[in-house]
């Protein structure tokens, strides 16, 4: 049985931030890089600045023998004003959206743990918190195709905004956590 815990509660001598990358890597859609410099920076944008800026929302999917089987990350900030995400350029063309939906988050898990309400899990525990702080709505951007929309649609979101970036059909999925919106 796996147990969800926000990593702060853990320690970060028993889960340092290298430990993320085995899933990270296997999770993404991007398996190759052209130079060490390019992966490194695909994983500061995709995982690190979560790691080290918004550390209170990230969470953990734990077996009984301590290993990470899959996690979530996340920001409650607006990406479309916060500097921080500057570098995706996509928010700022989306900022009445990102207003409505602030909170962002990316879900990876191993293989050996997908399909088995894992994922939803992080999700629920993730807007709990949110709802917590007073956040209006949840966020996920992602390839039109990819199968991660309907885990995501599965999990209170909606297709927001379909357009393309850079030559990618990706859609912007919103979950309302405020039913005043």
């Amino acid at each position: 049985m796996l147990r969800i815990v926000r990593w702060l509660d853990m320690g970060r001598a028993q889960y340092p931030p290298h430990i993320f990358d085995a899933i990270f890597f296997e999770a993404s859609g991007t398996k190759s890089f052209t130079s060490s410099e390019v992966r490194d920076a695909f994983r500061e944008r995709w995982l690190g600045r979560y790691l080290r800026v918004y550390r209170e929302w990230v969470y953990l999917a734990i077996d009984d023998a301590g290993s990470l089987q899959g996690y979530l990350l996340g920001s409650l900030d607006d990406p479309a004003v916060t500097p921080l995400f500057s570098d995706i350029g996509y928010f700022q063309n989306m900022a009445a959206l990102t207003a409505r939906f602030p909170g962002q988050l990316h879900v990876n898990l191993a293989p050996v743990a997908r399909g088995q309400g894992v994922g939803s899990r992080l999700v629920t525990a993730f807007a709990e918190g949110a709802v917590a702080t007073g956040c209006k709505g949840l966020h996920v951007v992602t390839g039109r195709t990819m199968r991660n929309v309907g885990f995501y649609e599965r999990n209170g979101f909606a297709r927001r905004n379909l357009f393309d970036w850079q030559g990618r059909e990706l859609v912007f999925l919103g979950r309302i956590l405020d039913a005043g919106l």
